[in-house]
């Protein structure tokens, strides 16, 4: 049977119950009863009893949500860590306690944001994603989740060589290594140390991070050290650990000139015996040696690149080099307008400096004159710079030049009592002005296994390497400020946020060609956040229907929010399964 609406002039005139019947072989139609007279909540019941034959019909007051959890975005996540072997990796090594607590923290320092006491409240409060995780947080406190970053630290070695050989490191040749700082809260840390701070933070002590990605920018190792820890320092280390304990074969070794890769290697006999490839940039004082030196000259530096090549026996390392040479517009326009901007300054308080000491020794010579005439009303008046007066005005000429940045341009010939004098070496500046914009990447690489445009091209990949950073250190992650005080912790915590950091390289993979393609189609400016903020509002929530009856139901998707799973290749059902 089933319900009939009759109707006329678009109107309903008439609700039927039928029921379909076969007669000397045609289909035919029974009016059960006319049901027009009663309520449409009635009619709506029979049809839906009628509908779905074996259920049993519940009242809407005896329908209720007992419980919704905000699962889009952490479904995905659980979906790309175990795609990316996260679990595995840590399941391979750690005790299954400590390898739950790891994967909470893991997904928690990606929704949160925020410290290990603040994951800890935000599991206790989601007891409904603790069950999907396979966590009982009863009887777990934050001291826990300290413990387990303890044991994953110490445990990162065995790690590391797992999560290396199942992204197939020994099959990659192209390493990419840069370095980064993370300021502390509090200065009680067993890393923390003051250095070279790259978060503008004064007065904060901080560690260093060493990252080492695949050429896209995968990370395959994360290593912190002392806040004080020269770039450099770290190089050797880690070609080392890539020959050593990696077993990677072939390695082209890509860093920035901070790096200084050619004197690791000349002065490493072990690296300089592990014939390692690498790719390097030169530094403005490296680039003038080479020009001095007439291994490279200035008008080969244009827009297309231009390559030079030294054999071993004119190279200062003894082996085949070649100089990639190429400049950026940009950057020289920008270089060249800072140079002249802080030369101008400079100029600028120096002569301030200059005017407040020539007032003071006009006032001097007055006051001598004054005290010739009358020598015993004046006798107390100032006539000659002291040795302290003349140190407060040097220390003002060093303090202006060294603010502006221009110290190797100024020299201090003279200062006291009779002359101000302070040298411009218009020399030098011209050279930095000829220098603006200008780049020289260096490599051993041989030509047949690497152009010069290839060669510019993977030392312009440390990009990803800084995209890295940026997102360890934005909201996607927050691995900064760093609240742990001991150096087991510490480590774990930067470990932890490295895998937290290979989701969202997944995540942003998947993504940003969809996020591209959909901003231009539909004249929006969504960003990454907008579509994670999307994942966020994606529910799942447990319904008591009647007595005893239980279901979890998601709501159904927006049509960006199908767009969403379908970039990242991921079944929408699985956040019901």
């Amino acid at each position: 049977m089933y319900i009939q609406r009759n109707k006329k002039n678009g109107k309903t005139c008439s609700v039927l119950l039928c029921s379909k019947y076969r007669s000397g072989g045609k289909v035919k139609t029974h009016t059960e009863a006319n049901l027009s007279r009663l309520p449409a909540d009635v009619i709506l019941i029979i049809e839906n009893a009628l509908r779905n034959t074996g259920e049993s019909m519940v009242c809407l007051k005896d329908i209720s949500v007992s419980s919704c959890i905000d699962y889009g975005h952490v479904c995905v996540l659980l979906e790309l860590l175990h795609a990316l072997r996260i679990d595995e990796t840590l399941e391979k090594v750690l005790p299954t306690g400590d390898t739950l607590l790891i994967k909470a923290m893991i997904i928690g320092k990606i929704i949160t944001g925020g410290s290990k006491l603040c994951i800890f409240n935000w599991l206790v409060r989601e007891s409904g994603i603790c069950k999907i995780l396979g966590l009982d947080m009863s009887g777990c406190t934050v001291t826990d989740l300290y413990d387990s970053l303890k044991r994953l630290s110490v445990h990162q070695p065995k790690i590391e060589k797992k999560w290396f050989r199942y992204h197939k490191g020994s099959q990659r040749r192209i390493f990419l290594y840069d370095v980064t700082s993370s300021y502390f809260e509090g200065d009680k840390n067993e890393l923390a140390a003051y250095g070279y701070n790259r978060d503008g933070k004064k007065g904060k002590k901080q560690l260093c991070m060493g990252l080492l990605t695949a050429e896209d920018g995968f990370p395959l190792r994360i290593q912190a050290f002392k806040g004080n820890t020269p770039d450099s320092v770290t190089v050797a280390g880690q070609i080392l650990y890539l020959k050593r304990e990696f077993g990677a074969e072939q390695i082209v070794f890509v860093g920035d000139r901070g790096m200084r890769i050619l004197y690791n290697i000349d002065n490493d006999a072990e690296l300089g015996e592990a014939d390692i490839d690498f790719i390097t940039g030169l530094t403005h004082a490296e680039i003038s040696t080479l020009i001095e030196q007439g291994q490279i000259e200035l008008n080969l530096f244009k827009r297309d690149l231009a390559e030079v090549k030294v054999d071993a026996s004119t190279s200062p390392g003894n082996r085949d080099m070649r100089y990639i040479l190429s400049i950026n517009p940009e950057l020289e326009a920008k270089e060249l307008f800072f140079l002249e901007n802080r030369r101008n300054r400079a100029d600028v308080l120096v002569e301030e400096i200059r005017k407040s000491w020539n007032k003071r020794c006009v006032r001097n010579a007055e006051n001598r004159r004054k005290q010739q005439e009358n020598p015993k009303k004046y006798k107390h008046l100032k006539t000659e710079l002291t040795v302290k007066n003349i140190d407060g005005y040097k220390h003002r000429v060093n303090r202006a030049i060294e603010e502006c940045g221009m110290g190797k341009y100024y020299s201090m010939e003279t200062i006291d009592g009779e002359k101000f004098e302070i040298a411009f070496h218009q020399d030098g500046f011209d050279r930095s002005r000829s220098l603006s914009g200008k780049y020289v990447v260096c490599t051993n690489v041989p030509q047949e296994d690497m152009t010069a445009e290839q060669v510019r091209g993977q030392y312009k990949n440390l990009q990803q390497v800084e995209h890295a950073f940026r997102d360890l250190k934005s909201d996607n992650i927050s691995i900064r400020p760093v609240f742990h005080r001991r150096e087991r912790q510490t480590r774990g915590h930067v470990l932890l946020c490295m895998f937290a950091y290979a989701i969202i390289k997944e995540m942003e993979n998947r993504l940003f060609p969809f996020l591209k393609k959909y901003n231009r189609t539909q004249h929006t400016q969504l960003a990454f956040n907008d579509l994670t903020a999307e994942l966020n509002n994606i529910k799942i929530c447990e319904l008591k229907i009647g007595t005893g009856v239980v279901s979890i139901q998601r709501p159904e998707l927006s049509a960006l929010q199908k767009n969403i799973f379908e970039a990242l290749n991921i079944d929408p059902e699985k956040l019901i399964k």
